[in-house]
């Protein structure tokens, strides 16, 4: 707030002739009904008089209805006089115009000849707005006005929150069991409890944050320590008081002070913790076990395995074209290995729990064709080729002993296709499908039905297999499934 020069301030009366702000040593003696009021001690800007040229609203202000719906001719002078005085600040001047808004905290009374103010405000120009600080009012009639009481809260309280922490170890041993309970972290006077079994919880403690206590049944009952504390309670939630007096002739805001502090809402409770920690009883101490004959292992009562299967081929190579001179002219010549079907046996002798040596035999039958066209017609000539396979090799068990048995292997062995021969328009051809040297690799699985030794059998087989004809080599490559039994025993 700043003083007003005295020079500056016209009249806060009707009368522009009349000067209403004076200082108090020049004050005229009056036989007015005033003069016992100018009579007493006066600091700062003294006010006789309300309305006028300095007053902030151009007609008088009726009732609280009135004032409410004149709020926006009163806001910016609220604002600005408020944001003058550094005690106070823009929450109070919003409270202010709230309340006028709600038509809260508003009584109506006469403003006394001598009100004591900290200040008052005045329009010192058109929609200019400032504030006599001090202001001595020394008027010459009562006023009627409004006394306006508003409040802004202070920040909502927060308790502070306790800490819980806790530590117990057991001590099994047999000549002094002790548990060990450590509450460092934990808030002062945190207390705890000592739950055992069954049995009620009962207080427990010692100096400092680490101590000792005896433990009732190390071998037989599980303990439940628990901490428990309390924080700070929060205070009590407070309001700062403001009041302000408007003259309803003029709507010139005063400031009468603050009052004392409102509680608006009580003390919280204060917030606590809890924290739990369980010890598990001892472990007894149990006598090693006598030796005792070792079980079995399932490889060893299982040694071998036997496998019966049905299997499709299906040759991977098996054709081969040539062009030829006949006696007849040129022709063409090709031959063919279609796929075929068959049965087999194999028989698996386990070594160990990974490795195992198994032997198979397969026999089989597919469809062989062969092709001759000389240019004026193609003549066809098919038998059934019997297909053999002895093979030995080992297989490596990709899973334990005793359940499903998963396993891949390579083998050698000898095999091939029986011999037939191939007659078109008196033009023969043979096919050397004999016997020889095979080698491949197998993919096997079996299942068992339970605990059953018998099982499902499935696998997978290749076959690096050549054939000789009168074409020339043919690459025949089977490829060979299984699905069949296996027994174990």
């Amino acid at each position: 707030m700043k003083w007003i020069p005295l020079a500056t301030i016209a009249l806060l009366v009707g009368v522009a002739t009349n000067l209403s702000v004076v200082p108090a040593a020049n004050a005229a003696p009056s036989a007015s009904p005033a003069a016992a009021v100018d009579a007493g001690p006066c600091v700062g800007g003294r006010v006789q008089r309300l309305g006028g040229a300095h007053a902030v609203t151009r007609q008088p202000v009726l009732d609280v209805a009135n004032l409410r719906q004149r709020l926006p001719e009163l806001e910016a002078s609220i604002r600005t006089v408020i944001a003058k005085d550094p005690t106070l600040g823009p929450a109070v001047a919003e409270a202010l115009i709230a309340a006028i808004r709600d038509g809260s905290g508003i009584t109506e009374r006469p403003m006394r000849r001598d009100e004591a103010v900290h200040w008052m405000a005045y329009q010192s120009a058109p929609g200019q707005f400032d504030a006599i600080a001090p202001a001595c009012l020394r008027l010459e009639r009562s006023y009627d006005s409004f006394e306006i009481t508003v409040e802004t809260p202070d920040p909502v309280p927060v308790a502070q929150a306790p800490d819980c922490a806790i530590l117990a170890t057991r001590n099994c041993a047999a000549e002094s069991p002790t548990f060990t309970v450590n509450t460092r972290g934990s808030s002062p006077g945190a207390r705890v409890t000592m739950a055992a079994g069954a049995r009620p919880a009962s207080a427990v403690g010692g100096p400092g944050e680490s101590w000792t206590v005896e433990d009732p049944g190390p071998y037989e009952l599980d303990t439940t320590f628990t901490v428990k504390a309390q924080g700070s309670p929060a205070p009590a939630r407070t309001a700062r008081v403001f009041r302000f007096l408007m003259p309803k002739i003029c709507g010139n805001l005063a400031y009468l002070g603050e009052a004392e502090r409102k509680t608006i809402a009580a003390a919280g409770p204060a917030a606590t913790c809890e924290k739990s920690v369980l010890v598990e009883r001892c472990a007894p101490v149990v006598a090693p076990p006598a030796p005792q004959a070792a079980v079995a292992d399932l490889c060893e009562e299982n040694r071998w395995a036997l496998r019966t299967f049905l299997f499709g081929y299906f040759p991977t190579g098996g054709e081969l074209e040539r062009d030829i001179l006949l006696s007849t002219g040129p022709a063409r010549e090709s031959f063919e290995i279609d796929d075929g079907y068959g049965v087999g046996v194999a028989v698996e002798r386990r070594l160990g729990p990974v490795l195992g040596l198994e032997g198979a035999v397969l026999f089989g039958r597919g469809e062989t064709s062969y092709e001759l066209d000389n240019g004026s017609a193609v003549g066809e000539d098919s038998h059934n080729a019997n297909f053999f396979a002895l093979t030995l090799g080992p297989n490596f068990h990709l899973l334990p002993c005793g359940g499903v048995d998963l396993y891949l292997g390579p083998f050698l062995g000898y095999g091939g296709f029986a011999d037939p021969n191939y007659w078109v328009f008196d033009h023969h051809f043979a096919a050397s499908l004999d016997g020889r040297f095979i080698w491949g690799g197998q993919l096997g699985l079996d299942v068992p039905f339970g605990d059953s030794r018998w099982g499902l059998h499935a696998g997978l087989r290749y076959f690096k297999l050549e054939q000789d004809t009168d074409a020339g080599s043919i690459d025949v490559d089977p490829l060979i499934g299984e699905v069949g039994l296996a027994y174990r025993f």
